[in-house]
């Protein structure tokens, strides 16, 4: 990293680390291990709704120089009508504002939302989102690191989320994303580009 940046990190509840006992989740544990400054910005239950309506003016008021978002598992999950929360073509839309309005800012990244253990339903529909979202991002210019498949493989992910709410696993989860992340090679060129 050429300069001190402060990263700022859009998304939900994986993106906040909810019910990793140490408080990290993987943002927390990829930015120690690359010794990058960031800002947390994930926010339990965001859609890309959500995160479309808040980034902009977060990052601006915490000054940061590159972004990386992560989200679209909420966007997924049924909503009262028992249908997704937000719909594809909205769930597209709304990452293509965010993406090209983003990377004017500074570095941007894009990071595959995550699955949810004990839904394979919604799971599914959220690998559907995780490779859509590469058409979104190449179209704007910006990296993406669709880890979706490598987590939803994972069996410490899966055995941990489904011991704890079904959804979000604890520390060795969050650590064996950070793990998977950190080792791909689409986050590795972002970092070297700081």
């Amino acid at each position: 990293m050429k300069n001190p940046q402060t990263i700022g990190f859009f998304g939900d509840s994986f993106v906040t680390g909810v019910s990793d006992p140490e408080g990290l989740g993987w943002v927390g544990r990829i930015c120690q291990a690359d010794n990058l400054r960031f800002k947390n910005f994930g926010v339990q239950g965001d859609t890309s709704e959500d995160v479309l309506a808040r980034w902009r003016k977060q990052a601006e008021a915490a000054r940061c120089s590159a972004l990386v978002f992560s989200f679209g598992a909420n966007d997924c999950l049924n909503g009262d009508n028992r249908r997704p929360r937000v719909g594809q073509l909205d769930r597209l839309k709304n990452t293509k504002t965010i993406l090209s309005a983003a990377k004017q800012m500074g570095p941007t990244l894009l990071v595959s939302p995550l699955p949810i253990a004990d839904d394979e339903k919604i799971t599914d529909r959220i690998a559907d989102t995780a490779r859509q979202l590469t058409t979104i991002a190449r179209a704007n210019g910006v990296l993406y690191a669709n880890i979706f498949e490598d987590v939803r493989a994972s069996s410490v992910w899966r055995e941990e989320a489904l011991a704890g709410d079904g959804a979000h696993p604890g520390a060795a989860g969050y650590a064996h994303v950070a793990d998977i992340l950190s080792q791909n090679s689409v986050w590795r060129d972002w970092v070297s580009r700081l």
